[in-house]
């Protein structure tokens, strides 16, 4: 597997990549697919790519990690992690001690996979706009 940023006609295989993800993971708590995702500056992000085909993504912003998102079929192979951990040294060598991230409170299967990885929950809180309840969450980063 390679992590790499996305060459400029990847832009709409990452939104798509983005878009499966959250349809699948989210589907159905507060509204039927396809959900509406933010128009991000996807060039900015780092993809993991295996066999040519891009099977997650990790983008970062100042110290937070904005989004992580990998497919189903890909997931508890290790591509999470190192997503995670590029993010965090991207955030690092940004200069913060610390980097931050929110999730929905009900994705427990993502809550476990941040603590493993050494995050812990910061606080709880309502969603801005959609009937859920979110956690921040952060790690100091070494």
């Amino acid at each position: 597997m390679e992590i790499r940023r996305p060459a400029p006609n990847e832009h709409d295989s990452v939104r798509a990549l983005v878009q499966t993800v959250v349809d699948e993971v989210y589907g159905g708590i507060w509204a039927s697919p396809p959900l509406p995702i933010d128009e991000e500056d996807w060039s900015r992000a780092w993809l993991a790519v295996s066999a040519s085909k891009i099977v997650g993504m990790v983008l970062t912003h100042e110290e937070w990690v904005s989004d992580l998102w990998v497919l189903r079929e890909h997931r508890n192979r290790g591509v999470g992690r190192q997503l995670l951990f590029h993010g965090e040294a991207e955030i690092a060598g940004r200069g913060h001690a610390t980097s931050r991230l929110r999730v929905v409170k009900s994705n427990v299967r993502a809550v476990r996979f941040y603590n493993r990885l050494g995050w812990s929950v910061a606080r709880e809180f309502p969603h801005e706009t959609l009937p859920i309840d979110m956690l921040e969450m952060s790690k100091v980063l070494k």
